[in-house]
């Protein structure tokens, strides 16, 4: 293999990871923008970030065949398939869509904690990888085991993780672009 290949492998990694994270933070700008939203307002929002999020790690998964991971496809399957969820169940109420985004992010999480350690073995940023899962298992785990709150009341909450993620995955991506224009960068999460 030569040295180009490994190189663009990181930067188009880089840049799906990129993708993700705008996505994210414009998500979690969103939400503080409209404090007074509708739950249906945030189902679509939601939904919306859940699929383009879920699409870019399937797309990126089939685009590079020579580095990708099963749990890179499970995490944008079940992207793809809460936000599906929340479209077609617009009538969700806040306790719903709350156990609804909690379940994806345990899933979501659990996913990107084993991306991590399977990273692990390649070096590089494999730890910023794994911080994400963790945030995400937990905030997951936050909105199944208290949604009575309700969605709403959680809206502080949701906006601070989704920028929180977003920065970790822009963290991430810059960092696997920047290993792609180092040829001698080692090889890391995708």
């Amino acid at each position: 293999m030569s040295d180009a290949l490994p190189q663009q492998l990181l930067k188009g990694s880089g840049t799906a990871l990129i993708i993700r994270g705008i996505a994210a933070v414009l998500f979690g700008i969103l939400v503080l923008a409209w404090p007074g939203v509708s739950v249906l307002a945030l189902v679509i929002l939601f939904g919306t970030y859940a699929v383009v999020d879920g699409v870019t790690n399937i797309v990126h998964y089939f685009r590079h065949k020579e580095r990708r991971s099963l749990w890179q496809v499970v995490g944008g399957i079940v992207s793809v398939l809460a936000g599906l969820l929340a479209f077609v169940w617009p009538g969700i109420t806040a306790i719903s869509l709350a156990l609804v985004i909690g379940l994806w992010a345990v899933i979501l999480g659990v996913s990107q904690i084993a991306l991590s350690l399977e990273g692990k073995r390649s070096g590089g940023q494999w730890w910023l990888w794994l911080i994400t899962g963790i945030v995400t298992t937990v905030f997951g785990l936050f909105l199944v085991i208290l949604p009575g709150p309700g969605i709403l009341g959680l809206l502080g909450l949701l906006a601070a993780f989704a920028i929180l993620f977003g920065i970790l995955l822009l963290a991430t991506g810059l960092g696997l672009r920047q290993s792609g224009a180092n040829p001698h960068g080692k090889l890391s999460m995708g």
